[in-house]
């Protein structure tokens, strides 16, 4: 197909997904990333990489990202080599709860990933842990020494919410239930299955929900 086919249908939808282009252009998914290849093109680095645009298309700010409606992009493409582009560019290495508050997903199990795989480092400042790149972590070190202690305002998982619901994002909870009414009625079932389906719920998510609801096999909604 050509380019200019893709490119008119991405000035009518900026951000597609492959069902979406699947139904367009009438081709199947390997044509169509062999097509967009040719052209460039970007996937989004959130909901498991389900957003696609045009290279041209995207206005990165300074931190390399672009956010459009519930798609998140970056210009280094993976979740993994931006989550590690963000700490080493730091002056001050980068928390947990920055990068997450930066990227707007979930980021602790792509932090894992870079620390197991030395790409990045971790140091313990005070309640926080702290990201640094590997080259730079004495300065980066010395510049957090310099910084105020912010001291964790994380509410626990036993926490409840407005209305007594736990204390996780309303559409996070229905996620949870959801899973659980379809048969995963185990805490780590329903966890993988959410993981596979791209949700960014943590175990401690679905934790909270279980407990708050008394979820078990034994008692579960879907038993009635």
């Amino acid at each position: 197909m050509q380019a200019t086919r893709y490119e008119e249908l991405f000035q009518e939808n900026v951000v597609m997904t492959m069902d979406h282009l699947k139904l367009l252009t009438g081709r199947p998914r390997e044509s169509i990333l062999r097509d967009l290849k040719g052209i460039g093109y970007y996937s989004s680095y959130n909901a498991r990489g389900k957003f696609y645009t045009l290279g041209s298309i995207p206005e990165f700010d300074e931190l390399g990202l672009w956010k459009y409606r519930q798609a998140f992009f970056s210009a280094r493409r993976t979740l993994l080599d931006t989550a590690e582009y963000l700490v080493r560019s730091s002056d001050a290495g980068r928390t947990h709860d920055e990068l997450r508050q930066i990227l707007g997903i979930e980021i602790q199990n792509s932090l894992h990933q870079l620390t197991m795989a030395g790409r990045i480092e971790r140091r313990q400042f005070g309640s926080a842990y702290v990201y640094f790149g590997k080259e730079s972590i004495e300065n980066q070190a010395a510049r957090r020494d310099t910084m105020p202690v912010v001291p964790t305002t994380r509410k626990s998982v036993k926490a409840t919410g407005a209305q007594g619901r736990p204390a996780v994002d309303l559409a996070l909870v229905i996620d949870i239930l959801v899973a659980v009414l379809r048969g995963h009625e185990t805490e780590a079932a329903a966890l993988a299955h959410l993981h596979r389906a791209g949700s960014p719920v943590t175990a401690q998510h679905v934790a909270a929900v279980f407990q708050h609801y008394d979820i078990s096999k034994k008692n579960s909604p879907v038993r009635g």
